[in-house]
C-alpha cells in the first residue's frame, strides 16, 4: 500500500477512481491501493458457514445488554466475572467465536451438533424458550446443512456455559440432565439482572 502525502496534488483525497486505485485516510495518514472488487461467490461451503454464524449470532444477542439496553444480566455478568471476554471482543463475539470454534467447526461437527441437540430429552423445551425469545430457525438458500434450529443456538450457549465452568444453577450440571426449569432458568438469567 502506498502512502500518499499529496494524492492527486490536493492533500487530502478518498474515493475510487475508474475500478483502479482507491484513496483514503487510514490511522491519520492518506493511502492509495488497487481497487479489488469483494468477491461473494455463494458457494455451498460460504453458505454452511454463514448459516452457523447467523443462527449462533442470533441465539447470542438475546443476551442482555443489547443495543438499547444498559442492563446487564446474570449470564453477561458472569463472563465478565469469570473474565472469560478478552480486550476488544463483546460478549456476543466472544461467544459465537467460542461456540464455532469448539462446536461447529464444519457441516460435519453442525451434523453431530444437531443430532445431539434433537436427541435431547428436553429439545423440545429448548425449541419453545426460543419462541419465548422470538428466535427463529434459520438457513440460506446456498447453504447444504439442514437448518440452524432456534434451539439449538440455546443448546450450544447451554454446553459452553457449562464448559466455561459458569457458576451456580443449572450451569454447575451435565447438559444432558437438564430439565424445564433448568433451560428457563438460563433464558432468565439472559434477560435479568
Amino acid at each position: 500500500m502506498a502512502k500518499c502525502t499529496g494524492p492527486l496534488y490536493s492533500l487530502s483525497a478518498s474515493g475510487k477512481i475508474a475500478d483502479a486505485m482507491v484513496y483514503f485516510n487510514w490511522k491519520g495518514v492518506n493511502v492509495v491501493r488497487e481497487w479489488l472488487k469483494p468477491a461473494n461467490p455463494q458457494s455451498a461451503g460460504q453458505g454452511n458457514q454463514r448459516c452457523m454464524l447467523g443462527g449462533t449470532g442470533r441465539a447470542v444477542g438475546e443476551i442482555l445488554p443489547r443495543p438499547g439496553f444498559t442492563t446487564v444480566s446474570a449470564f453477561a455478568q458472569q463472563l465478565i466475572t469469570l473474565k472469560l471476554i478478552p480486550g476488544g471482543q463483546t460478549k456476543q463475539s466472544y461467544l459465537v467465536k467460542y461456540i464455532l470454534d469448539h462446536y461447529l467447526t464444519d457441516a460435519t461437527a453442525f451434523a453431530a451438533m444437531l443430532l445431539e441437540f434433537t436427541t435431547h430429552t428436553y429439545s423440545a423445551v429448548f425449541g419453545t424458550s426460543a419462541d419465548s425469545l422470538g428466535l427463529v430457525d434459520f438457513s440460506l438458500t446456498y447453504d447444504t446443512i439442514a437448518a440452524y434450529s432456534k434451539g439449538l443456538g440455546l443448546y450450544l450457549i447451554a454446553k459452553s456455559a457449562i464448559a466455561l465452568s459458569f457458576d451456580g444453577t443449572p450451569y454447575i450440571s451435565a447438559i444432558g440432565t437438564w430439565v424445564t426449569a433448568d433451560i428457563e432458568g438460563m433464558v432468565t438469567d439472559f434477560t435479568t439482572a
